[in-house]
């Protein structure tokens, strides 16, 4: 994924949990581009990820993992599937 979508994906969370970018140092900011679900995350299109960040954030606290569970979630609901595989 390249520098400028992980970045992408790092304002997004930071919009979506009201926290503000300059308080991340370069080694946070590093950290948080490391982690495995930002690739993920960077493969989708903004209007998915605000969408389903939205649904899943609490106050400040948004988890990657949450935030792709979420995305995930509404592209099985779309898929008209659920976890059993059956239809609604």
């Amino acid at each position: 994924m390249s520098t400028e979508r992980s970045d992408a994906v790092f304002t997004l969370w930071c919009e979506l949990t009201r926290t503000d970018p300059g308080t991340f140092g370069a080694p946070e900011f590093a950290a948080f581009r490391a982690r495995p679900h930002v690739e993920a995350l960077g493969d989708l299109p903004d209007a998915v990820l605000r969408d389903a960040g939205e649904n899943v954030v609490r106050g400040r606290s948004l988890p990657l993992e949450r935030w792709l569970g979420a995305v995930r979630a509404a592209d099985q609901v779309r898929a008209g599937r659920t976890r059993a595989g059956q239809q609604y």
